[in-house]
């Protein structure tokens, strides 16, 4: 059994083997996601005697997604040997879901959650999506909703889709895709939520609603729109937010997809573009507040 939720939710800097995951201990917490750590060792070599003579123990497991973190801050030529435990692991468990986050995902996690320094010189870059490419795909994105709608009857049931945007960061996205969607000639409703974010000057916290959604959430589909989604970490915590003030499903639109940083699955219905591993800024994209407000998506060079 695992230990209560309170034990859980309260990390111990003093109970970690380094920094690091105290670190995504912090954000696991802060989410609201229960964790254990390092809960289960396995065997993944045995002897001829059958005695197992080689033991991996994985550093987090997150019961409510089945799902174990290994958590590595070594140099890529380093983790040959570690590689090759998780790969016995996954030979000899094939049942048991781990994910490996090597030294690039840790910095990449962390810099998913602060944003640059104000006196940091940022420029745009190269244009990775211009104001075309963006608009096109939004009006394929809402073609690709009204299609999943269908196909599910939503309209059977009385009420109208529900598109909730996250944040300041969303509004742009939303009211593209609202209106892209009623030109299709389907009714939607467009509503917005707002969350608070993790702070380095206080304890770890735990993350809250600071805006709720205004319209009725009892058995309605929800799709929650997003500028970016990452780690997954603030859309579990949102779709759990949802489902409990009775939301019948929650699924993501995200109109930029940063999938090499995911840490928990999402489910997401449709995404516009996949992101490459650089900071991006425009239509929405909050990295610099200055650049938000561009109607296409470009790169932020910095110093």
């Amino acid at each position: 059994m695992l230990p209560p939720l309170r034990w859980l939710l309260q990390p111990n800097a003093d109970r970690f083997a380094h920094p690091a995951e105290v670190e995504l201990a912090r954000l696991l917490t802060f989410y609201g996601l229960r964790w254990a750590y390092e809960p289960t060792t396995f065997a993944v070599r045995w002897g001829s005697d059958g005695r197992p003579q080689e033991f991996v123990t994985p550093d987090f497991y997150l019961p409510d997604h089945d799902l174990y973190l290994e958590l590595t801050t070594m140099r890529q030529r380093l983790v040959t040997r570690k590689n090759r435990k998780f790969r016995l692991l996954r030979e000899a468990y094939p049942n048991v879901r781990v994910r490996m986050l090597y030294l690039r995902d840790f910095e990449r996690l962390q810099n998913v959650y602060k944003s640059l320094r104000p006196d940091q010189e940022a420029r745009i870059g190269e244009i990775l999506y211009d104001t075309q490419d963006v608009e096109r795909r939004i009006g394929e994105l809402a073609c690709q909703l009204v299609d999943v709608w269908g196909s599910r009857a939503t309209h059977e049931r009385g009420q109208r889709p529900l598109l909730v945007g996250v944040g300041r960061g969303a509004e742009r996205f939303l009211e593209s895709l609202g209106e892209n969607i009623r030109r299709l000639g389907v009714g939607v409703d467009l509503d917005r939520v707002e969350l608070t974010t993790i702070t380095r000057e206080v304890g770890p916290g735990r993350a809250r609603v600071s805006k709720p959604p205004v319209a009725s959430l009892a058995g309605r589909s929800v799709t929650v729109v997003q500028e970016v989604l990452s780690t997954g970490l603030s859309a579990t915590f949102l779709s759990g937010w949802l489902r409990r003030r009775g939301a019948s499903s929650v699924e993501a639109c995200v109109l930029v997809d940063r999938e090499a940083a995911r840490v928990v699955d999402v489910p997401i219905v449709c995404r516009g573009f996949t992101a490459p591993d650089v900071a991006l800024a425009g239509y929405g994209l909050s990295r610099r507040q200055e650049y938000r407000d561009l109607p296409f998506i470009a790169e932020i060079e910095t110093d």
